[in-house]
């Protein structure tokens, strides 16, 4: 994962699997989740649609319709992201966050992250 990102705010550590418009990327926590933590870690589990192995900045500037479903219970989770929408350098994504042992949903919404622009 090529976030610039460290411990303890770097939540995602694997891309598990990528498929056409799909992935899911493994995430570990410091402690229980909170509904602002599993946010922050679907917005890093969307670097998993880089185009490119060069660093690059992205920015987490909207978040619509992000649901808790139930309370944390586990250090780690599955995000799965889906990217629905990309045009220049901004994408939407939509995720779900499931736990990683049991499949249950923990969280679901959409989230749009825009890539800073290359040499500014």
């Amino acid at each position: 994962m090529n976030l610039p990102h460290l411990p303890p705010i770097r939540f995602a550590k694997e891309i598990l699997t990528f498929k056409d418009k799909r992935a899911s990327v493994l995430c570990e926590f410091p402690c229980l989740s909170t509904l602002p933590m599993l946010t922050e870690a679907a917005a890093q589990a969307s670097s998993a649609f880089a185009k490119s192995d060069t660093p690059q900045n992205g920015f987490l500037v909207l978040i619509k319709d992000v649901v808790l479903h139930v309370k944390v219970q586990s250090l780690t989770c599955v995000i799965m992201v889906e990217e629905r929408l990309s045009l220049g350098n901004s994408s939407e994504f939509y995720f779900e966050v499931f736990e990683k042992e049991g499949g249950v949903m923990y969280a679901n919404g959409s989230l749009m992250i825009v890539l800073e622009e290359r040499g500014a």
